[in-house]
């Protein structure tokens, strides 16, 4: 009996839910390579709280700073957003100090006097985050002040790593933008669809190379209630823009989050939860409403719970969902069983996985209303049941835990992909946000 190869079959199989974009096996290599920065480094995230209260830019930096020997071995620096966020990616969870500055001076280098914040212990001592096997993701805050100095002997070991060289040739550049209320426009091409495929193929050196968070498409007013619209697997915020425009600006604005959609759906979740919630103590808004597509809902109903539930929050009224595949979906099995690299996201998107498993385990109803919306124009497919939208099974998007806890369920006579711009569907989210207190 002739062998068939398994991997061609395996990539036209993908191709249906984005998870093969251009339709080319080559993306696993480069996913190989991309792997290897989640499974082998470290993450280190923070924020600084006073960051809105500067108009000068502001800085961030990490070094592997041994005191005894006086020695840094690496470091890295970010430019920091609105909002004052940032993420580094280290090699080693030893000796990892952060710290940031306000360049008032604008000259591109921390002096004294100027406003210092650097990661302390309870004691006051300059401290390394805390990072290792069983924490490789630290996570720190502070503020900047004009009282706060670097240690002289931390100065000193700098200034012998950089020895005169520019500071673009010592540095790892491995800091990730993290936009928190950032005003951006739709046609820089960081947002442009391609962005979708590299964020699902090379998910860490997306984050690095463009950035990831929330982006406002206007300055924020008060006046008007925020909307976040949240893309699927391989999306980008092009998916959302005909929903965008189409936004009542008399009474809502978009807002839309930007994320790496290979990395897992917890990570991202997370982050979201974090960049939302510090939004909402800066601006302080009383109402969001959330839409989000396909993977997109899954990554928001976690974070939903975590904001409304774990959080006490109560800001979020509504909840839009578009064909979303609440029980997972039959290529992430395929792909998590037999491609030679594993998206980390299909690991939660296939049928049974701990992620599926416990998304419902709380219940939003009472709480956030979720109009559930699913698409149903079928398409015929080696992996999918009769009854789907050319991506998902409607057996998935109409999972009874997604139904139980929805204050309404609809469907269309749609595509996976024409959802977002059909009259009738669009219609029913203008509907929900119409009639939204």
């Amino acid at each position: 009996m002739r062998s068939v190869p398994l991997l061609p079959i395996l990539c036209r199989f993908f191709i249906p839910l984005g998870f093969l974009a251009l339709g080319s096996c080559g993306n696993f290599v480069k996913l190989g390579k991309d792997l290897k920065l989640i499974e082998r480094e470290y993450r280190i995230s923070g924020i600084i709280d006073n960051a809105d209260q500067f108009q000068c830019p502001l800085k961030a930096a990490v070094v592997e700073w041994d005191p005894v020997e006086n020695k840094v071995f690496s470091g890295d620096r970010l430019d920091l957003p609105k909002g004052g966020a940032f993420m580094f990616i280290v090699k080693s969870p030893l000796n990892q100090h952060v710290f940031a500055f306000a360049d008032t001076n604008r000259n591109d280098k921390y002096d004294e006097r100027e406003p210092l914040w650097i990661h302390r212990d309870s004691k006051g001592t300059p401290t390394p985050v805390a990072l290792g096997p069983d924490k490789r993701i630290g996570r720190i805050s502070g503020n900047l002040s004009s009282s706060e100095t670097i240690p002289p002997k931390l100065a000193e070991a700098i200034k012998r790593m950089i020895a005169g060289r520019d500071l673009d040739q010592v540095i790892s550049h491995q800091g990730i933008h993290f936009a928190i209320g950032e005003i951006a426009d739709l046609d820089n091409p960081r947002f442009a669809a391609t962005r979708g495929d590299e964020g699902l193929w090379s998910p860490v050196q997306s984050a690095i190379q463009k950035g990831l968070g929330i982006y406002f498409l206007d300055a924020y007013d008060p006046a008007k209630t925020p909307v976040i619209f949240i893309h699927g697997a391989a999306g980008s915020p092009q998916d959302w823009r005909f929903a965008m425009e189409h936004l009542d600006k008399s009474r809502y604005q978009a807002w839309f989050f930007v994320y790496p959609s290979g990395i897992r759906l917890t990570n991202v979740a997370d982050a979201l939860n974090h960049g939302v919630e510090n939004l909402h103590d800066r601006l302080g808004f009383k109402r969001l409403h959330v839409v989000a597509h396909s993977m997109g809902g899954l990554v928001s109903r976690d974070f939903v719970t975590r904001n409304v539930i774990d959080g006490g929050n109560r800001y979020i009224h509504t909840f839009i969902t578009y064909s979303s595949p609440w029980g997972g979906h039959e290529a992430a099995a395929m792909g998590v069983k037999f491609a030679p690299e594993v998206v980390p996201s299909w690991r939660d998107m296939q049928k049974g996985s701990e992620f599926l498993d416990h998304l419902f385990d709380k219940r939003l109803k009472g709480l956030v209303k979720h109009h559930l919306f699913y698409s149903h124009h079928a398409k015929r497919s080696p992996i999918l049941p009769p009854e789907n939208d050319g991506t998902v099974s409607v057996a998935s998007q109409t999972r009874k835990e997604a139904r139980a806890d929805a204050v309404e369920v609809l469907g269309f006579d749609e595509t996976h992909v024409s959802i977002l711009s059909a009259k009738e569907s669009l219609m029913a989210g203008k509907r929900v946000l119409d009639a939204a207190r």
